[in-house]
């Protein structure tokens, strides 16, 4: 299967899924936001799993745990991860006005 027949079967069935409220609540979570980051980010700096442990004072595993989502990983982790990675600002947005204006107070 071509590169990109897999890429457009695997956003096909990202958008189902995405139609599923369980699925989407998921999506939408704060740890796949960050494991999202940390992913992207690691394959940008080239880094393996061991090699951002390393740098972040950590383990593979705890690295994993944090690209999937998975398992409870504390925020000083999280933090050592972020400053071994360089990540200086992440911006979070609100679907909703109410939202906003808490935050704005």
């Amino acid at each position: 299967m071509s590169e990109e027949r897999l890429e457009s079967s695997f956003e096909k069935l990202l958008a189902q899924a995405e139609g599923i409220p369980e699925v989407k609540e998921y999506l939408a979570s704060i740890s796949v936001f960050i494991g999202d980051i940390v992913l992207a980010r690691r394959l940008q700096l080239k880094l393996t799993q061991e090699e951002l442990a390393k740098l972040a004072g950590t383990t593979q595993r705890q690295i994993s745990l944090i690209e999937t989502a998975k398992g409870n990983v504390g925020q000083v982790i999280i933090d050592n991860v972020f400053k071994a990675l360089n990540v200086k600002d992440v911006s979070i947005s609100f679907h909703d006005e109410e939202a906003v204006a808490a935050v704005a107070l």
